[in-house]
């Protein structure tokens, strides 16, 4: 693979590093990577570096990148907020790969904030026709309550209070602040916003991965959570939704590392 620093952004502002494949044609989609949270471009444990060298491997080009004020990459004079200076940004980066890499279809991958800034981008900007968002926002289900009781109840009197606990989560009604996951002050979409733009997104044909980790309890803690919180509506069964309990929201041990990069790999491949 070819890595390549680079500078760009109408400010020339921002710093990232370009990877391009070196054999055969790049696919027609890149990846675009940035800060999770106020981590350096290269990723939690370095996984955005990993994931670049994985995707190369695999045909793709992709961009990692600083956004505003963090890492490398300087202020620049805007009156933007954050969140729509990271649009701006992550605009600024798919424009940059766009002239140097002739590839003008994205794919965003993100983890945590970095998964909110791709989810507002891509209603922003038509050119994305992929995410991947790792611990975005998440959505429970009575059945997520549920799990939180079986996995605080230990002992000989689980037995005896699971039928009653069953009828009790049965009839409950989640309130309204716990519907969604909000994290380092991060503002959620509603329940009924992230299903309308969700299902917009697919119907353009934006492909999706969600991925929950282990670090998500208890707000996300079973297969099948994604596919329930949204029941009803058709984008449910088109966006692959995965959690995985051993990849923890940092990326840390190694056999996570690479179960996350296989993951990705493989979605991606769906992709070409």
């Amino acid at each position: 693979m070819n890595e390549i620093p680079v500078v760009f952004g109408a400010e020339r502002h921002l710093v990232g590093t370009l990877t391009l494949p070196t054999e055969g044609t790049p696919a027609k989609a890149a990846f675009v990577l940035m800060n999770a949270g106020v981590v350096h471009r290269i990723g939690p444990h370095r996984i955005n570096v990993k994931l670049a060298r994985h995707l190369a491997q695999l045909g793709f080009a992709s961009l990692r990148f600083d956004l505003s004020g963090q890492g490398d990459s300087r202020v620049p004079v805007s009156t933007l907020d954050f969140a729509q200076q990271a649009v701006a940004d992550i605009r600024a980066a798919m424009d940059h790969v766009a002239r140097t890499a002739d590839v003008h279809r994205f794919v965003i991958a993100g983890i945590c904030s970095g998964a909110d800034n791709g989810w507002s981008t891509a209603q922003a900007d038509t050119r994305v026709v992929g995410l991947c968002m790792l611990d975005g926002y998440a959505y429970p289900t009575p059945k997520t309550r549920w799990m939180r009781y079986r996995l605080r109840a230990r002992g000989p009197i689980l037995s005896a209070v699971l039928p009653w606990l069953r009828r009790k989560v049965a009839a409950f009604r989640l309130p309204r602040e716990d519907q969604v996951q909000a994290d380092g002050g991060r503002t959620p979409p509603s329940h009924a916003d992230y299903a309308r733009t969700m299902q917009s997104l697919v119907d353009r044909g934006v492909e999706v991965c969600v991925v929950y980790s282990g670090s998500m309890l208890p707000q996300y803690n079973y297969v099948d959570q994604y596919r329930e919180a949204f029941a009803g509506h058709g984008f449910a069964t088109r966006v692959r939704s995965e959690y995985q309990p051993t990849i923890d929201h940092t990326v840390t041990p190694l056999s996570a590392q690479r179960q996350l990069l296989d993951l990705v790999g493989d979605w991606a491949r769906t992709l070409k």
